[in-house]
């Protein structure tokens, strides 16, 4: 049965097909739930068992009974006034639908239906968006969602920390050559290598964290451009209150809702939180496209599937290519919210609904790049402890590490003999460097060992 109106009917006429989103349907749900509360509380708009027919009906429009019912797309001009007035016929339809069935009614028409005090019949515009506008409830509606993404990134932040942290641990002994500027530099730990890795995903943590400050400001009560138009403020206060309740986020009425309406900075400031997630993101996948590769194969993957239909010892770093895929994707929407952020005027942004689209965008990609980091990638990989060994001691790394004993012309002497020296491990270097060389300060050098060990190369890690 269909519950929207006619002016949902023209919305569809103007904007074509599509599926309001489910996350944006339960935050209005939950909005107007919290506004219809208020309404009662403060004014008693409407009978009792019209009342509770219709806080039954949003609580099925955000438990997602009714998603079908919301048939616009979410990108849309007029600042979201067709989805207001959508979730208004929606509610009002329910309710009279509900009360006709408990009076064995054939029907939703005018006849029996409940009136106001006036004796008019209650109807989406007049009873259902009174004390609010499209301009406070959909923002509200909006900031409720994207806080909710929010913490759902932060959590998935947790979780890609976390396991990125315990193989910094795990891998604290095993050596490998670290590289800048694609070349080899001087000896580190694989476990430093993680637990750099870890340091941008533990500032996305805190950056999340911090910006959830700022978004939980709402504007509901502002009306249409933050003065409080006809919004009673026992309406206002009743508002905040009841939508602190029914969503169990720490959600707060701003002290200035002018501005609350007008501006959106702070989901532009969110979104650019996630998209500087998506950026480190993006960075530590390329740098296992470059550690699995074959040039280097120190840390290789599983298969997860065949790589070519022509080359079957071909092996694609799939999860690698789709988390940067899904990362430069997420920066890109990030960027676009900023933009519409800024193309607001005067005292609203008419581009909300833009701006909301490419927030749920980010969360779907965002979310699926972490888990698939935390859940997939990471799992998958296969560090090669041998490998990274025999890399190390036939690459200039370890030499360089003695130039406080042999001095910079002396090392460079000493680079085309390890080069093609054929050293398998740390042991083949030193048995070189003592017997080979011709340097007697390493001949005579008794702690040469320690110097290639862990001690002198776990400096400057955590602790």
């Amino acid at each position: 049965m269909k519950h929207y109106g006619t002016e949902t009917e023209k919305a569809l006429k103007i904007l074509g097909p599509g599926q309001t989103p489910r996350e944006l349907i339960r935050a209005y749900g939950e909005v107007k739930l919290a506004a219809i509360r208020a309404q009662q509380s403060s004014s008693s708009l409407y009978p009792e068992n019209y009342f509770e027919a219709l806080c039954d009906s949003a609580e099925q429009v955000i438990r997602g009974d009714h998603d079908e019912q919301f048939p616009l797309p979410l990108m849309q001009g007029g600042a979201g006034t067709s989805l207001h007035m959508n979730i208004c016929e929606v509610l009002v339809s329910l309710a009279e639908a509900k009360l006709a069935a408990a009076s064995g009614a054939a029907g939703t028409g005018a006849a029996g239906m409940p009136t106001v005090e006036t004796g008019s019949r209650i109807t989406p515009l007049d009873h259902m968006a009174r004390f609010q506008s499209t301009n406070d409830t959909f923002s509200t509606s909006v900031i409720v969602m994207s806080f909710r993404i929010l913490e759902e990134m932060e959590a998935a932040v947790i979780r890609l920390q976390e396991e990125l942290v315990s193989r910094e641990t795990e891998y604290q002994e095993w050596l490998i050559c670290g590289r800048t500027e694609m070349q080899d530099a001087l000896p580190m730990t694989l476990g430093q290598i993680f637990g750099a890795w870890a340091g941008p995903v533990e500032r996305d943590r805190w950056r999340i964290n911090k910006v959830k400050e700022r978004l939980r400001q709402i504007p509901l009560g502002g009306t249409a451009v933050g003065t409080g138009y006809s919004a009673p403020m026992d309406y206002v206060f009743a508002a905040e209150k009841e939508l602190r309740r029914i969503t169990g986020l720490p959600l707060c009425r701003s002290q200035n809702l002018c501005d609350q309406v007008a501006h959106t900075d702070a989901l532009a400031e969110a979104a650019r939180a996630l998209g500087l997630c998506a950026g480190n993101l993006a960075k530590w996948a390329g740098d296992l496209l470059l550690y699995s590769s074959s040039f280097l194969g120190e840390i290789p993957q599983s298969e997860m599937q065949y790589g070519s239909t022509i080359m079957p010892a071909k092996s694609n770093p799939v999860l690698i290519e789709l988390i940067r895929g899904l990362s430069l994707d997420v920066q890109s929407s990030s960027e676009l919210v900023s933009r519409y952020s800024s193309e607001g005027q005067l005292q609203l942004n008419a581009y909300l609904p833009f701006l909301a689209e490419h927030m749920i965008r980010i969360s779907e990609n965002l979310g699926k790049a972490l888990r698939t980091s935390s859940e997939h990638l990471l799992p998958a990989l296969q560090p090669d402890r041998e490998r990274m060994e025999k890399q190390l001691v036939n690459s200039p790394a370890m030499i360089n590490s003695l130039r406080d004993i042999l001095g910079y012309e002396t090392i460079k002497e000493l680079l085309p003999g390890i080069r093609t020296a054929g050293l398998k491990d740390r042991k083949d270097l030193i048995r070189w460097l003592r017997n080979e060389s011709g340097l007697k300060v390493l001949a005579e050098l008794p702690d040469l060992e320690e110097r290639f060990g862990l001690q002198r190369l776990t400096t400057g890690g955590r602790g």
